[in-house]
């Protein structure tokens, strides 16, 4: 029998990363951030020895399938979530023993402590909803990417998202265009959008097929 899912465990999960984890959610392929966060590092055109930026990592149990994706990565990740660092640690020990992976506490606010241009990439999934100053932390992104680097950010938009059974009063989702230009206010250009789709379980244990995006966004090449 399928494992079912109390959605809005998992809603307080999505939102609050102290929360503790629904039972099965976490470890099952069929939670939201899991397929968003597959198909966004397939996104990612990555090169040998890049610095990668992601914005709540969640577990991380994915990285090992990031770092197949091209030699000499340096991963770096964020979250709010002391535990959830901890946890991730614990996940890549090897890695982070390496020097290959960080994870790192921050606060909320979205200001990033890294200099100008320092990544080559970052990458986000489910965290647009709950970004207070959605322009602060586009605007701190498209500062630490070097020129030429790429923020992959999926999501899911405003008419899809009120129907999901995760989502929770304080969700706030947005059309594709209003994050469009929330890229190009920010600075971004060569702005591309990949409508894509996923599975999660029902409470019945049943399969849904839910549509989500893919939006990337380029920093310029020539800025000073």
């Amino acid at each position: 029998m399928d494992k079912q899912i109390d959605f809005k465990e998992l809603g307080k999960q999505i939102r609050c990363h102290d929360e503790i984890p629904a039972k099965g959610a976490k470890n099952n392929t069929s939670h939201p951030d899991n397929i968003m966060i597959f198909k966004s590092i397939e996104s990612l055109e990555l090169l040998t020895d890049v610095k990668v930026l992601e914005i709540s990592f969640g577990n991380a149990k994915h990285l090992p399938f990031l770092f197949q994706k091209a030699k000499g990565i340096c991963y770096y990740g964020i979250d709010t979530s002391e535990a959830l660092v901890k946890k991730a640690l614990s996940n890549n020990t090897l890695k982070a023993k390496e020097g290959r992976a960080r994870f790192i506490k921050v606060k909320e606010d979205g200001v990033l402590d890294f200099h100008n241009d320092f990544f080559d990439c970052c990458f986000t999934a489910n965290t647009l909803y709950f970004w207070e100053n959605p322009i602060l932390h586009f605007t701190e992104i498209h500062r630490v990417l070097r020129p030429g680097g790429n923020f992959i950010l999926a999501f899911i938009e405003k008419n899809n998202g009120g129907k999901l059974p995760w989502t929770q009063p304080d969700f706030t989702f947005y059309e594709v265009n209003e994050v469009k230009k929330i890229f190009q206010k920010t600075g971004f250009v060569n702005i591309e959008v990949k409508q894509m789709a996923g599975e999660i379980i029902s409470k019945d244990g049943q399969e849904i097929t839910k549509p989500f995006v893919i939006m990337s966004g380029q920093k310029q090449i020539g800025l000073n």
